[in-house]
């Protein structure tokens, strides 16, 4: 393992009857990461959560954290780790308060750990509420305050964002963003590309069990032919392009111009007239052409 490996997969195979889910994957998990796990539906993304999460007992491969098999430290990694894998469940007829204070009896944390909780997935305000009374996103952020109610050090969010509505997704990536700037390890699985693009420092890609890509976002983004022009001059800009060789227009939006091209971003800017008000040029990852 790297130095700043938290945690390693060696080759993981599971199948179900004659149906491979995870095919011999092997990668990463860095420390300090907020970790993307990217795939369509069906990749595998859930299998490798329950087994991460104890939910999976039968597989083969070899997992690794901080350099000790899970398979003989399961205990220790356990107590180590928080998860999020299904929509969790409450009282409903319970306060917010009530319930993690269940939990807490029964994970022997501390009634200050449940305000920090609350305050970590901005429920302070809500905390006396019926869960019944809560939104479908208050709830998922709920079930992050249980699953990190022990202070683990890594977190496990399977497709946190699935169901929610445009407001619980930006109050779930604030939370999730939250929770790392307090140095928890994030790993996260989606289908969602622009959660990938919004909060990963890193990310793989599966497709039917097995591992297409794996990289750094920052090397998606260095390695990227696309370069997106934003502007309230769209159309003025267009016609520097139709007629180069060197920059093609893939799409055209309301003041926002993709083009493919080989250059990099200073060329691209010196192509254009300097009368031009130009809001931003830069490099943007193309994660949906990995899905192909």
């Amino acid at each position: 393992m790297k130095n700043n490996d938290l945690i390693k997969l060696n080759n993981i195979i599971k199948n179900f009857g004659d149906s491979t889910a995870l095919n011999n994957l092997s990668f990463s998990i860095p420390k300090n990461s907020i970790f993307g796990l990217l795939g369509p539906n069906g990749s595998g993304k859930s299998t490798l959560m329950r087994i991460l999460s104890g939910l999976i007992i039968e597989w083969n491969g070899e997992i690794l954290y901080e350099n000790q098999d899970i398979k003989l430290n399961q205990e220790h990694f356990l107590k180590k780790c928080g998860f999020l894998i299904e929509n969790p469940t409450f009282y409903e007829y319970l306060s917010a308060r009530q319930n993690l204070s269940l939990l807490a009896k029964l994970s022997k944390s501390s009634n200050q750990s449940i305000n920090n909780v609350l305050n970590d997935v901005d429920l302070v305000d809500d905390a006396d509420k019926k869960v019944g009374d809560f939104s479908y996103g208050m709830k998922q952020r709920l079930g992050i305050a249980q699953a990190i109610l022990h202070d683990p050090d890594i977190l496990f969010l399977d497709e946190p964002n699935n169901g929610l509505d445009p407001l619980g997704i930006r109050e779930m990536n604030k939370t999730i963003l939250k929770l790392h700037s307090k140095g928890k390890t994030i790993c996260v699985s989606t289908h969602i590309l622009n959660d990938v693009e919004e909060l990963c420092s890193d990310v793989v890609i599966l497709k039917e069990g097995k591992l297409i890509h794996s990289s750094s976002i920052e090397y998606l983004i260095d390695q990227s032919q696309e370069i997106v022009i934003r502007s309230k001059e769209i159309e003025s800009i267009i016609k520097y392009f139709t007629e180069s060789s060197s920059c093609k227009i893939k799409s055209v939006e309301k003041e926002k111009l993709t083009i493919k091209t080989e250059l990099d971003v200073r060329s691209v800017n010196q192509l254009l007239p300097k009368n031009l008000e130009i809001r931003s040029i830069a490099k943007e990852p193309n994660l949906a052409d990995l899905f192909k």
